[in-house]
């Protein structure tokens, strides 16, 4: 069955990669399959012939399922909706947990409004355009269109453990506010945010109006969607509600303790706190805080167990167990990836049922087979690969290890008194419970003989499971290097150590905080013994977490490996699988050199430069500002992280999410310098991530007024020992084989007391014959007074996103560029670029690039001339 789901996963990544996948229709190659499939049947004689013929079928198949493509059931956006202001009517098809939140402003921290914000996805019905007035006909629509909706709140109101009711799934809903596509950012290693959530349905997002929202009469939906939506609430409710009233104490449950509780049981991640969430993506945990593969494993393997002791048959047991994980991944809010784990839990139990060895890699290769069939594109779901990749390291390499290492042993400790079940075992085992024999008596000679068996048995028993723990999460950490390297940059030095202590943990505490959270229906004193248990488990866990997170380099952020690193490393695990029954010197040999690989996953790439050429690329970064600049000795400063203005309340860090991931896909690791133009939000946003990822050894900065972001990210310099230098006009340096002239701003003059867009730093970049002005917002007063420094440039990054308080015409007049960029977020509500700067610059000589038409603007250059452009994904 395992053969048989590479098989069928291989005609669905021949039907996404090959051309030559589109040579024949779907329905000629299902034909094909069914050919092969009476040709396999009339083959059982040759064993080989007939396995050949049904993988050649099971290929075909997938090629076929990929070729047909999933149906579209939903509209797309049409064009003259983009970024319009509309009113929708529709159902509610999911709703987040409503949450507060303090909407801080990037200038003054200590201001703050609080807001209820939710985020709701509606099923329209009807879309009507408020430009074409109250009385226009709405259109019908079916549109899948995920709302960010804020609700500002009283103070006093402000929710506790409680839920706020907001809205809720089935109700109908009619909405005001403005629509367009989902961001998408144009650069090289850019997530494609938009087709992920084209895949759920989503195909455009709208941003409500402050009391844009009105709940209409009626209900709609499913029957079971709204029960399920109920009884979701009603268990999140009580999850909560565990918190105690006293928030000291080793057995109280504080609000940050219910808060993770959400999240492990049930998937509710809105409520943890970020600095959590960092925590375990540090330690390699991250696993453990949502309902992933292992919470659904331990719950099923909990109620299996518990029902086989109350003398349930095994049948009956195993059924029981299957429809307890359905009941209980319904509730959750994670989707696929839950329904995958899932799956193959109950694959995996109801095999039991039909191999007598239990064979784990046939369990494996149904439910792989049920999914992909399910929806093919799962295959190209990190979610699906790694869990899948996980499951089958366990199965394939860590049993068979196991088999013959360990549980020998530990069957050698079982009735050790009978000696005819000597007989029954092997010579080696045999002769271990004749030694242990042996030790017992001269142990019980010295101590009483129930401390001795404790002491050896139960030592011994400790010993082994503690040495299979240690090996399986070994194998689980090598064998998940390459998707950890290739799809979140992670390298987790201190995984194996972490997982050791906190996943026994985590294994005790989900069905305890469970069984607590059902039983809190009954009455509270039945919950109270649970809940102390539960306290004690969630504070040793965090305790655990925090750290090894704080350990000095327990998180390694690594570049996109090279594709051969990859491949080596799925041989290697491909080998070790083959090899780990049959051949131990050769599954030695396999696990050497699967180690070796993750290894190469994080020394192998190197950065992807052009010696002795300056490249200044403009990222795209939305409406902000980040540029790297490559020197011609190899060395890289990022002037400016982009990021948002005002409070960032979405989550979404410009850093972490778009600068850092173009970094990676380029190939480092390291950036030599960052620059900070001026500490407005759109230009320092990002550079916290990037200081964390990169590890810079410089920080340049310009004179001006403090603010709260720029001290913060003064403060996290000196923690990482960068060298700070203030950097202000006349200043002169060569840095990685360039010349740096300062431009802005002026050591004498007087800044306001508030961050300025003219006290934006301003660089003069020369190499050879080609210059280069890298400004951030200056504005005209301070173009006014460096016209003439700047003189004649061949590249120019415009000023203020293309505003029309910059690129003044005396400036243009003196600068005369050859090129110009303009880093500009699409469809801005500032009217970036404006018409009147664009002729400015053409009508100075300038061919003008923007980041919101073409994404990602590379420029390289020899010194004496252009020598090429790149833009977008390339």
């Amino acid at each position: 069955m395992l053969l048989l789901a590479l098989a069928y996963a291989g005609g669905i990544a021949w039907a996404r990669f090959a051309a030559a996948a589109l040579w024949t229709p779907p329905n000629w190659q299902l034909a094909a399959a069914g050919l092969l499939i009476v040709f396999a049947t009339l083959s059982r004689k040759s064993y080989s012939v007939s396995c050949a013929a049904s993988l050649a079928a099971a290929f075909l198949i997938g090629l076929a399922q990929a070729n047909l493509g999933t149906p579209q059931l939903l509209e797309l956006l049409q064009p003259e909706l983009q970024n319009q202001q509309v009113e929708i009517t529709g159902v509610v098809t999911r709703a987040s947990l409503p949450m507060l939140e303090q909407a801080l402003r990037y200038s003054d921290p200590q201001s703050s409004l609080p807001e209820i914000y939710q985020q709701i996805d509606v099923l329209t019905s009807q879309v009507r355009l408020l430009d074409d007035g109250e009385h226009a006909s709405p259109r019908t629509m079916t549109l899948g269109v995920r709302v960010s909706n804020y609700q500002g709140v009283d103070t006093d109101d402000a929710p506790g453990a409680s839920i706020p009711s907001g809205i809720q799934y089935g109700e109908l809903v009619r909405i005001r506010g403005r629509i367009r596509l989902p961001q998408e950012y144009q650069n090289p290693g850019a997530f494609d945010y938009r087709r992920y959530l084209l895949e759920q349905g989503i195909c455009a997002v709208l941003s409500a109006s402050p009391g844009g929202l009105e709940v209409l009469p009626g209900t709609g939906g499913s029957l079971a969607g709204r029960t399920r939506d109920r009884v979701r609430r009603s268990l999140l409710q009580h999850t909560l509600g565990l918190q105690s009233s006293n928030q000291s104490g080793v057995f109280a449950v504080t609000r940050s303790d219910t808060a993770l509780l959400a999240a492990m049981l049930l998937g509710e991640r809105s409520l943890l706190d970020e600095q959590a969430k960092i925590d375990f993506q540090r330690t390699g945990s991250y696993h453990l805080l949502v309902v992933s593969g292992m919470a659904v494993a331990v719950l099923g393997f909990t109620i299996f167990l518990l029902l086989r002791a109350i003398r349930l048959p095994e049948t009956v047991a195993t059924l029981l167990s299957a429809l307890g994980l359905a009941a209980y991944i319904s509730v959750t809010d994670l989707g696929a990836p839950v329904q995958r784990a899932a799956l193959m839990c109950a694959a995996y139990l109801l095999a039991r049922l039909f191999y007598r060895e239990r064979n784990a890699l046939n369990a494996v290769g149904i439910a792989g087979l049920v999914v992909l069939a399910a929806d093919s594109r799962s295959l190209f779901d990190a979610g699906f690969q790694m869990t899948f990749i996980a499951v089958l390291t366990i199965a394939g390499i860590a049993i068979p290890i196991l088999e013959r290492s360990t549980r020998p042993r530990r069957a050698a400790l079982y009735q050790l008194d009978a000696l005819g079940y000597d007989l029954h075992l092997e010579a080696r085992q045999a002769q271990l419970r004749v030694m242990l024999r042996m030790m017992l008596g001269r142990l019980e000679q010295l101590l009483p003989r129930w401390i001795a068996r404790l002491l050896l048995l139960g030592g011994l028993r400790a010993v082994l499971r503690t040495a299979e723990l240690i090996l399986v999460s070994a194998l689980m950490q090598v064998a998940l290097a390459a998707p950890m390297a290739v799809y979140f940059h992670r390298a987790t030095t201190l995984a194996l150590p972490a997982n050791l202590v906190v996943v026994p943990l985590v294994s005790v505490l989900l069905p305890t905080a469970m069984a607590t959270t059902l039983l809190s229906y009954g009455a509270a004193w039945l919950a109270w013994p649970g809940k102390c248990f539960t306290a004690i488990l969630l504070h040793a866990t965090q305790a655990g977490v925090f750290t090894f997170a704080h350990l000095r380099g327990a998180e390694w952020r690594v570049p996109d490996p090279p594709a051969w690193t990859v491949a080596f490393c799925m041989a290697a695990l491909v080998a070790c699988i083959s090899f780990a029954k049959r051949a131990p010197r050769l599954s030695l040999c396999a696990l050497t050199a699967l180690g070796i690989g993750a290894l190469l996953l994080v020394n192998a790439r190197h950065p992807d430069t052009l010696p002795g050429q300056l490249e200044i690329t403009a990222i795209d970064v939305g409406q902000g500002d980040s540029l790297l600049v490559v020197l011609p000795d190899g060395k890289t400063l990022l002037v400016d992280g982009g990021g948002t203005l005002g409070a960032n309340t979405s989550g979404f860090d410009i850093g972490e999410d778009v600068v850092s991931p173009y970094l990676w896909a380029r190939g480092f690791s390291h950036i030599d310098a960052v620059a900070l133009s001026h500490a407005h939000g759109d230009h320092i946003g990002g550079l916290s991530a990037v200081l964390k990822n990169f590890h810079p050894g410089e920080l340049w900065i310009s004179p001006g007024p403090s603010t709260f972001a720029l001290n913060s990210l003064i403060n996290q310099s000196r923690a990482a020992r960068m060298k700070m230098r203030t950097r202000v006009a006349g200043e002169s340096f060569e840095f990685g084989g360039a010349r740096f002239d300062v431009l802005a701003p002026a050591l004498d003059v007087n800044p306001s007391t508030q961050r300025d867009n003219d006290d934006s730093m301003v660089l003069r970049v020369s190499f050879g014959k080609f210059f280069s002005k890298v400004a951030g917002d200056t504005e005209k007063k301070t173009e006014r007074r460096i016209a003439l420094d700047v003189g004649p440039i061949n590249l120019l990054k415009v000023a203020h996103h293309g505003s029309s308080t910059s690129s003044i015409p005396e400036l243009l007049s003196h600068a005369k560029p050859q090129f110009a960029v303009i880093s500009v977020g699409r469809l801005n509500r500032y009217g970036h670029p404006t018409a009147q700067v664009l002729q400015r610059i053409s009508q100075a000589g300038g061919c003008i690039f923007r980041t919101d038409l073409e994404g990602a603007l590379s420029f390289y250059l020899d010194g004496t001339r252009m020598e090429a452009v790149h833009w977008g994904r390339e």
